[in-house]
């Protein structure tokens, strides 16, 4: 009798800890699309063999809304759960996306560049769409006016000037949507995961959560820090089993991070240092463009992580991963393995002569 208390017990605790796994992932599009540009597109059946994916392997999706409240006021997260967001608001959210994500019953959030809406922009829904979307399931947040380079400053601009214009971007869009489908989230999508440490910290003074589009699962922590992970998915993103991975990751156990500055004006290899949990034994970090980093472990749990060669002009990450021991994984599913704790950080670097460089 007493051990098969003992069993009940045992198993009522396993179930406890796999329903209040205090982390989700977050799935960042643009467009479902085979006729847009690959750095911002998934066709219509990869998007479909993804969220069919999520449908048949035990996962819970909800609207990001929800998971963030979950997370920062510590309630119950069912382990494997996911968010899906969209960026921009283009039309084949509506026609390629949405009629699928309704079958499904996923909800999904929005988030919203208003100038590109109001002005009826070739290939971006109307506010009439916005809000039928809304009836379908989706949620809607802000994604600034007219979508701008954040961290680009106008010519004489100085730092105040400039901030008050980054905050009368997000503070209108979030405004606009707010007049036009009543929803007032205060989550913000940073225009091309572009910040810098001002303006993390300039956000979250001004009462957002802000979204970037660095890989990784979320936790309680990483929302407060300014600029949450979310993992993109475009042309090049379409495996898979990559998919698996990272849809059931959890956040790296991370009590500490001492990061060089964000963004650089020179030739740079920054480095990074993270002090990890004890239940994690190795780390595995890539840059992009130039394949694996160099990692160091030193003794307290503590990586240094670096690049081999100089980040490139432009966006770059450090991607982080390390495999996650058979305790510490949650049974949502008994098929997902391995699984991974997934960390990513941002850089970005201008032109050596201080000037921003283009887009693609």
């Amino acid at each position: 009798m007493r051990g098969t208390i003992l069993f009940i017990l045992v198993n009522f605790l396993l179930s406890a800890a796999a329903q209040a796994a205090g982390h989700g992932v977050v799935l960042q599009y643009h467009h479902v699309s085979e006729r847009t540009p690959a750095a911002t597109s998934v066709s219509p059946a990869v998007f479909e063999r993804q969220m069919l994916f999520l449908r048949d392997n035990g996962f819970t999706v909800w609207p990001l809304s929800r998971l963030v409240e979950h997370l920062l006021q510590d309630k119950p997260v069912p382990d494997g759960t996911v968010a899906i967001t969209f960026d921009d608001a283009y039309t084949d959210v509506r026609d390629q996306a949405a009629p699928l994500l309704q079958r499904l019953k996923f909800p999904f959030t929005l988030f919203v560049a208003t100038d590109f809406v109001d002005k009826r922009q070739k290939g971006y829904l109307s506010w009439d769409d916005v809000r039928q979307l809304k009836k379908q399931g989706a949620e809607l947040a802000g994604h600034t006016l007219g979508h701008p380079h954040l961290l680009r400053r106008l010519p004489g601009e100085d730092e105040t000037a400039w901030l008050a214009r980054v905050r009368h971007e997000i503070d209108t869009a979030e405004a606009r949507v707010q007049q036009q489908t009543g929803d007032h989230l205060r989550l913000f999508a940073y225009p091309y995961g572009e910040a810098d440490e001002t303006l993390i910290t300039k956000v979250k003074e001004w009462g957002y959560i802000g979204f970037g589009q660095q890989s990784g699962a979320v936790n309680k922590a990483l929302l407060q820090g300014g600029m949450a992970p979310r993992f993109p998915f475009n042309v090049a993103y379409s495996d898979m089993t990559e998919f698996q991975h990272k849809v059931s990751s959890l956040p790296l156990p991370m009590p500490t991070e001492n990061a060089e500055p964000i963004v650089w004006d020179r030739a740079a290899r920054p480095r990074l240092e993270l002090a990890l949990a004890d239940q994690v034994k190795e780390l595995n970090c890539f840059v992009t463009g130039q394949g694996r980093a160099q990692v160091q472990k030193k003794p307290g749990g503590l990586f240094a992580v670096q690049a081999e060669k100089n980040i490139g002009v432009g966006r770059s990450r450090y991607n982080c991963t390390s495999p996650v021991a058979a305790v510490d994984a949650r049974d949502f599913s008994l098929k997902l393995k391995p699984r991974f704790y997934w960390y990513s950080h941002q850089w970005i670097r201008r032109n050596d002569d201080g000037s921003w460089y283009p887009e693609p």
